[in-house]
């Protein structure tokens, strides 16, 4: 496989990891908008005023667009996708887990961490393996 090959499968996987990604938070942004105490209950969350899960749910589809973009040009919003896993994903679930570790809140809020992390992780691999090919490529180096 030539390395201009491999490289457009890397970012084909990134995209699909971000759309992954995406389409995993507006499983959370609907609910936290529309019906924010069922979402909440289903993780043992309770909260006395609702408007603030809401702005929550409300931050969370906004930020989730400006993912779209590395997924359309990877190439042109390069920094989109680095921006999506530093600081996006990674202070996420970094928030999250001090949050139910450090603070004591309920374990539900690990949900944070396992979405955030695992889609984090996911990307930020893809992102490497694009920056190590695409170094290869300019310095015509084989695989």
């Amino acid at each position: 496989m030539t390395q201009s090959r491999s490289l457009s499968k890397w970012k084909a996987r990134h995209a699909v990891l971000v759309w992954i990604g995406i389409l995993l938070n507006f499983a959370f942004v609907l609910p936290l908008i529309f019906c924010p105490e069922w979402i909440l209950g289903l993780f043992g969350i309770t909260v006395n005023q609702l408007i603030w899960p809401r702005f929550a749910g409300l931050l969370l589809g906004i930020l989730s667009i400006f993912y779209i973009p590395a997924t359309l040009d990877i190439d042109r919003y390069r920094v989109f996708a680095w921006l999506a896993v530093f600081p996006s994903r990674t202070l996420g679930s970094v928030f999250f887990f001090l949050a139910v570790f450090v603070f004591g809140q309920p374990i539900g809020y690990l949900a944070g961490v396992f979405l955030d992390g695992s889609i984090g992780i996911a990307t930020l691999f893809c992102l490497l393996r694009i920056l190590k090919l695409e170094q290869n490529i300019s310095e015509g180096r084989q695989a």
